[in-house]
């Protein structure tokens, strides 16, 4: 079993409080004797896809700003039309995660394995 820092810390405050002193002393002295996990150096390179994504989410709100009087027009037709801001919508989703994932990436910032 593994300890983190907190657990052997406290385990060696127990048994210290207990009067065993000389089991809390090995405690805290193997501890000190376990290496520090470094982070794994990122496998492959993020800022091509990062910039690539973070271009087109610019280039799709710069659209959407500079036709916004054709956008509101179309998406406000009513019948087919009504598929275009939920298409729009998973558009810019997707390009903008991807972007936000790969940003994340780049920056070393990582999900936690289970």
């Amino acid at each position: 079993m593994t300890m983190n820092e907190f657990d052997r810390d406290m385990t060696a405050t127990t048994f210290a409080e207990a009067g065993e002193h000389g089991t809390a002393r090995k405690i805290m002295a193997d501890g000190d004797n376990q290496q520090k996990k470094t982070a794994p150096a990122p496998k492959k390179s993020y800022t091509l896809p990062m910039v690539i994504f973070g271009a087109m989410s610019i280039g799709l709100y710069v659209a959407l700003f500079r036709y916004q009087g054709w956008v509101t027009d179309t998406f406000t037709k009513g019948g087919i039309y009504t598929a275009w801001p939920i298409l729009t919508a998973f558009v810019f989703s997707f390009i903008h995660g991807a972007f936000a994932s790969n940003l994340l990436s780049f920056l070393g910032i990582e999900a936690k394995k289970h």
